[in-house]
């Protein structure tokens, strides 16, 4: 009767190491296998939301001259996510968050190229012309923030903005002034006033 190799110490011995070998080449597949998927998958996300930022702290300083604020000239912040507009009746904060995904909207004076609106539609949110538009999936924005083109559900939202005692505008994006729900596309009310320096106080839907 043959012996069994692996009956010898040195063949349970040997046997033991392969059984040890085959095991840590899986767990070294099964690592690499995850660091793709993590990978992979931050891609993924970078690719969805392409304009998102992180954004801290949530209240800040205008650097700039409120005075260089003027009607058709709206000041971009884009690191904080936020843009200050004038129009006649004074100023308010658009929150450039787009309301589909999250995306960071460009500013634009050319928000309606591509899109069938019409003139007299376009002016009833203010400059006909200028806005925003989503670079991640199309999404439009007349300059009052509301949506009117693109997948976007509802307007971007406004923040709250204020004269500090140094005569500079405050932004906190902790407070919202202005929040519309699908289908509120009414321009809204509330102005920060530049000569008295104080708001109208009338938000909408907060």
């Amino acid at each position: 009767m043959g012996l069994n190799p692996y009956d010898e110490p040195r063949g349970r011995l040997h046997a033991l190491a392969n059984v040890t070998r085959r095991q840590f080449f899986g767990l070294m597949g099964g690592l690499g296998g995850l660091v793709a998927l993590v990978f992979l998958g931050a891609k993924g996300l970078q690719f969805l939301f392409p304009g998102a930022t992180g954004e801290s702290p949530p209240m800040f300083k205008v650097d700039a001259d409120p005075s260089a604020i003027t009607v058709g000239n709206p000041l971009q912040i884009t690191d904080k996510r936020v843009s200050i507009v004038r129009d006649q009746k004074g100023l308010y904060a658009v929150y450039l968050i787009c309301t589909h995904l999250g995306c960071t909207p460009n500013y634009t004076t050319s928000v309606r190229a591509g899109t069938s609106v019409g003139d007299a539609q376009a002016a009833a949110h203010g400059d006909p012309n200028k806005g925003w538009a989503c670079p991640c999936h199309g999404s439009r924005y007349f300059i009052d923030s509301t949506n009117f083109f693109g997948p976007a559900p509802r307007p971007m939202d406004w923040v709250d903005i204020a004269f500090a005692p140094d005569g500079k505008l405050v932004v906190d994006r902790s407070k919202l002034v202005v929040q519309r729900q699908a289908g509120q596309n009414l321009t809204p009310e509330w102005r920060l006033d530049p000569t008295s320096k104080k708001s109208n106080g009338k938000t909408f839907g907060v």
